[in-house]
């Protein structure tokens, strides 16, 4: 949210969504929304990659959970 002016984001979101990964990142979510993280599966991170000072793109993979 640091980045993020909170006069730019448009008053008829809400609520709104905030991920925030401990330690790396928290930003308002522009992704697709699902009720709950069990509709998704596991993910894993595959990789991260410098942006620029203080940005990184996370890469990850959706996996299927052991049966």
């Amino acid at each position: 949210m640091i980045r993020t002016a909170a006069n730019l984001i448009p008053r008829e979101i809400d609520p709104l969504r905030v991920i925030d990964i401990v330690g790396l990142d928290k930003q308002a979510d522009g992704g697709t929304h699902v009720a709950s993280t069990a509709e998704v599966g596991a993910v894993r991170v595959t990789g991260t990659e410098s942006k620029g000072k203080g940005n990184k793109r996370v890469r990850i993979q959706v996996v299927d959970a052991p049966a």
